[in-house]
């Protein structure tokens, strides 16, 4: 309206010189019109602030909340008092059906509220984050709507699992993982709030066998192999003296490295393992034991109460996508395909030839030129090299990137208790205050698991360039620490897979046709994952031939085949993230580089998929498109 007005006065001044009248005594705007323009300017830029005042406070409440309603995540994330609650770092989350239905409600009450804020008075940053969380929330609060058992923000805070206890995460393991990996104690209040934790930590697992009891009798008993390891995974826990146990142990060391007096800590805490945590979790296991005989076998959601309907919202928040399980089956089968192809054409150049893929990659593990020695020697030799893998990618880094992360990464082998059913690698966040580097984690249990020309690819998923860079350039970006905790399983694992392709372009595989070759083997993978999740819980495939499937195609080791399937049969829609979040990226990568043309910077590109933390695939491509139109303006 002000541009028109402006407008209009000029014309009239054009029109009145050409009648010979003095212009220049002519007023070209009523003083009336620019006050009315300069109060609507004000009263627009008021409104924009009043409105990132209320979206700001809106988030910072539902931080809180988050953070109240599951403390162990803030610890995870290093979140600083005001947000995680004072006493955070005493409280582990409550794990019984009460606290879970309160979870839903809570989150679904404060998802309301984000809701209810109108996004047009917003800038784009807050639109971006109001849409991130929304779809965050959506997601992982779906399944929750659909069934009555299940634990609710149970995986890294924000993941829907079918059954309250789970061999490869969950309470069993990530708690204990917690307090020796994350809990920080560099003062005599941090062992108390240690101790405070292993006063909680037996009652929690009572709470967890109540609620595991709670879930058979709606029809969601775990199926038996599940069970087995479980079982299997407490009896490695409690088989250690409590003075030799994680959560005993890892305290005094602690303590003797803050120089802290440690004996009167270390016997309390030893005292709490003997009389509390290891009974509660041998009812557990007594448990597990009692419902094996008549456990179910089936690998599969299908056969839980509303099973279709919880994988589709499983689809849901694992990919961001409204896509069918026969949609996604079929790009899995696409994708093996291909990149099976690929492999072929770098076996037969090196003289193998015969037999499939699978069978080929499996023989070539097993030469003695590709082996870790299976002792402490060849697993320190694994960590050594995956060091020097660190290293050559932070020298290529800056011609990629024009952000890096301000945060360390320091690789580590998984803790023995929980080993054998772990995954073969995983990434934790580093703290926000720099006081606890990122950490890569390796499966060392056999390293018949990691033939040589498989480590490099690994590093580059869940280090530098993958996990890390996602995460620790987030955190040190101005984002609410939200975004993180509710970060998107396809975008950041998308990412991850992305990163091992990019590994390639930047020439770390140069000269390393086996290497690239393992590269590949990992991208298959991720595309056999599309396949075997989707048959499992869509199509009814047992566990076996799930695992069948997986060894004929990939030539994986025959224990890492076991131990994946059985995660996704825990997991369900969880492994559908990678290579869905992956095409995606390169999708919108393609799309830059048409649009763009020589203005496309691959380093830009990089920041612009990055500097918004772990948003969802809908709100990236969102995200790019702005970018792309910004950059043609």
């Amino acid at each position: 309206m002000t541009k028109r007005v402006l407008y209009l006065s000029a014309v009239s001044l054009i029109a009145l010189a050409a009648c010979g009248k003095k212009a220049v005594e002519e007023k070209p705007v009523a003083p009336a019109a620019v006050e009315a323009s300069a109060n609507a300017t004000a009263a627009a830029a008021q409104m924009q602030e009043d409105a990132a005042v209320e979206f700001d406070a809106a988030v910072v409440e539902l931080t809180k909340t988050y953070f109240a309603l599951v403390p162990e995540t803030a610890t995870y994330y290093g979140a600083p008092a005001d947000l995680a609650g004072p006493d955070a770092a005493s409280k582990l989350n409550a794990r019984s059906q009460a606290a879970d239905e309160n979870r839903r409600a809570t989150m679904e009450a404060e998802l309301a509220k984000i809701r209810a804020i109108d996004e047009g008075p917003l800038d784009e940053q807050r639109r971006t984050i109001r849409a991130a969380v929304i779809a965050q929330l959506e997601g992982a609060l779906g399944p929750s709507r659909i069934a009555d058992y299940g634990a609710l923000f149970n995986v890294y805070g924000f993941w829907w699992t079918p059954y309250a206890v789970l061999q490869n995460s969950g309470p069993v393991v990530d708690v204990a993982n917690l307090m020796e990996a994350q809990h920080a104690v560099k003062s005599a209040a941090d062992a108390e709030a240690y101790l405070k934790r292993l006063e909680a930590f037996g009652p929690m697992i009572d709470d967890v066998t109540a609620k595991l009891r709670h879930d058979v009798e709606l029809g969601a008993t775990p199926p038996d192999f599940v069970l087995a390891k479980t079982a299997s995974v407490i009896d490695n826990f409690v088989a250690a003296p409590p003075a030799d146990n994680v959560l005993a142990a890892s305290l005094k060391k602690k303590l003797a490295e803050a120089k802290v007096p440690a004996d009167a800590f270390v016997a309390r805490a030893e005292k709490l393992v003997t009389e509390s945590i290891y009974p509660a979790e041998k009812r557990l296991a007594a448990y597990l034991s009692e419902l094996k005989s008549t456990a179910p076998h089936d690998a599969g959601i299908w056969r839980l109460p509303e099973g279709e309907a919880l994988y589709k919202a499983m689809i849901r928040h694992m990919t961001d996508a409204d896509m069918t399980a026969d949609e996604i089956h079929k790009i899995g089968l696409t994708e093996v395909g291909r990149i099976q192809s690929e492999m072929d054409a770098i076996l037969k150049a090196e003289g193998l030839a015969q037999g499939s893929v699978g069978e080929r990659i499996a023989k070539l593990a097993k030469e003695e030129r590709f082996f870790y020695p299976n002792t402490e020697e060849g697993k320190a030799k694994i960590l050594a090299d995956v060091d020097a893998q660190l290293k050559r990618v932070d020298a290529e880094a800056p011609k990629w990137f024009r952000t890096l992360p301000k945060y360390d990464v320091e690789v580590r082998a998984v803790p023995a208790f929980s080993q054998d059913s772990a995954p073969g690698g995983y990434y934790d966040a580093p703290a926000l205050d720099g006081s606890r580097p990122g950490t890569y984690w390796i499966n060392l249990r056999d390293t018949a698991i990691w033939p040589k020309f498989a480590v490099p690819t690994l590093t580059y998923h869940e280090s530098v360039p993958g996990h890390h860079f996602q995460t620790a350039i987030a955190l040190g970006l101005d984002q609410p620490l939200i975004l993180n905790a509710l970060s998107s399983n396809a975008y950041g694992e998308g990412w991850a897979l992305y990163a091992e392709a990019l590994a390639k372009e930047m020439g770390l595989y140069d000269g390393d046709a086996y290497g690239d070759l393992g590269r590949l083997q990992d991208e298959l993978h991720r595309a056999i994952r599309l396949v075997v999740d989707t048959g499992m819980h869509a199509k009814k495939w047992s566990r076996e031939q799930a695992i069948e499937y997986m060894l004929a195609n990939e030539g994986v080791d025959p224990k890492e085949a076991e131990s994946e399937i059985e995660r996704y049969a825990v997991w369900p829609g969880q492994a559908l993230g990678y290579k869905i979040g992956m095409l995606k990226i390169k999708e919108l990568r393609k799309r830059a580089e048409t649009e763009l043309g020589d203005r496309f910077d691959i380093r830009e590109f990089h920041d612009e998929i990055l500097k918004a933390g772990g948003v969802p695939l809908p709100v990236l491509e969102a995200n790019i498109d702005r970018w792309i139109a910004a950059k043609k303006a």
